[in-house]
């Protein structure tokens, strides 16, 4: 996996294989830590039984043909809204130049002022069970430094992730709609993160499973990732200093345990440890957000034990653990068919019901 962190390079790449895929991932924890907010922009969904079909058939299907949005709201780590919508190629739009996606009449833009990198995100959907959202959400942060990553991608191909904004101030508003009483306003005020994730072949052949996570403390935030190979093992964390804009500690020693079984035989840690000489870090993953065949979301909690000051920390983080194998078993697809809503072919009949989409979150 090649690792960089430049915000000149967070812009849609050539995709011209198929199986490849391109994502722009953002999230926010609000100051209160009641809310959580997950958004997801994609130029060829990884996780699209129809993108795996058509990668298979003649021509093969290609990143182009599957735009898509996933975005979850959690109100106390309880879903209050979710959507996973494919959308037609012609109303999308993905800027090579510049941070730019429009995705429907979702968009995310990111530009540079001063020493200051933002990213404006607008929301806007209605879907089939008559749920709805309108946000805007803006992403502030500093310039990161590239003390750590290089900004020169290697030649090998494989996954390119770019870390961009690994601590951010979020504000904005979330306008959720079910009808009557069950409209939400939020004014939401906290703190994010933002990656941008690629991949040139189907995420199976790159790893076995991975492990991400972020959690933002008084003055650092960490960022781990995980990624099992099926000969080697990639384990990166860091501590990132707020302040410096730079990396503060490189954390070398991690550990996965207490590994828990899912009704859909999907076995993950509960338990993370990662230490270095000065650091030890527990990462709890207490509440489940999204749980899927080869697929979780964890609402996190991280303890930060400094051994050198003798002070510890707790924040409340995000988590993610994906099994990419499992995305091609056929047996799967007729439940992940009725959580993505396709602009292309209709909306499942699970989808057009209130209450039976709801179950489904």
């Amino acid at each position: 996996m090649q690792i960089i962190s430049d915000f000149t390079k967070d812009v849609q790449n050539p995709k011209p294989q198929p199986g490849a895929y391109e994502w722009w991932y953002f999230d926010a924890i609000d100051n209160s830590g009641r809310y959580k907010i997950v958004i997801i922009f994609y130029e060829g969904n990884p996780f699209s039984p129809s993108y795996i079909k058509g990668i298979d058939s003649s021509p093969a299907a290609t990143a182009d043909e599957y735009p898509a949005t996933s975005i979850s709201i959690y109100d106390r780590d309880k879903p209050i809204y979710y959507s996973f919508t494919e959308f037609k190629t012609e109303n999308c739009f993905f800027n090579g130049e510049n941070p730019e996606v429009k995705i429907g009449k979702n968009l995310m833009r990111g530009f540079q002022k001063d020493e200051q990198i933002i990213y404006e995100l607008r929301l806007e959907e209605v879907l089939p069970s008559g749920d709805s959202l309108k946000a805007e959400l803006t992403f502030t942060s500093r310039v990161f430094s590239h003390a750590l990553f290089s900004s020169e991608p290697h030649e090998e191909e494989g996954h390119f992730w770019n870390l961009v904004q690994p601590y951010s101030e979020v504000k904005g508003i979330l306008k959720i709609g079910g009808g009557g009483s069950e409209s939400i306003s939020i004014n939401f005020k906290g703190n994010g993160y933002h990656d941008h994730n690629t991949g040139s072949e189907p995420m199976k052949e790159e790893f076995v499973d991975w492990y991400w996570g972020r959690a933002h403390f008084k003055h650092y935030t960490l960022v781990y990732y995980l990624m099992n190979k099926k000969d080697s093992e990639q384990h990166k964390a860091w501590l990132i200093d707020h302040k410096a804009g730079s990396v503060a500690e490189v954390l070398d020693q991690i550990q996965l345990a207490d590994e828990s079984l899912t009704l859909f035989g999907l076995k993950s840690a509960r338990k993370i440890g990662i230490k270095n000489e000065r650091f030890e870090i527990v990462i709890q993953q207490s509440s489940l957000l999204d749980n899927g065949p080869f697929y979780q979301r964890f609402g996190c909690d991280v303890f930060l034990h400094d051994k050198k000051q003798e002070i510890t920390e707790t924040a409340v983080g995000i988590s993610e653990y994906i099994y990419p194998e499992r995305i091609h078993q056929r047996v799967f697809w007729p439940l992940v068919t009725m959580r993505i809503y396709s602009k292309k072919n209709g909306p499942h009949w699970v989808q057009k019901s209130k209450t039976l989409y709801r179950w489904t979150w």
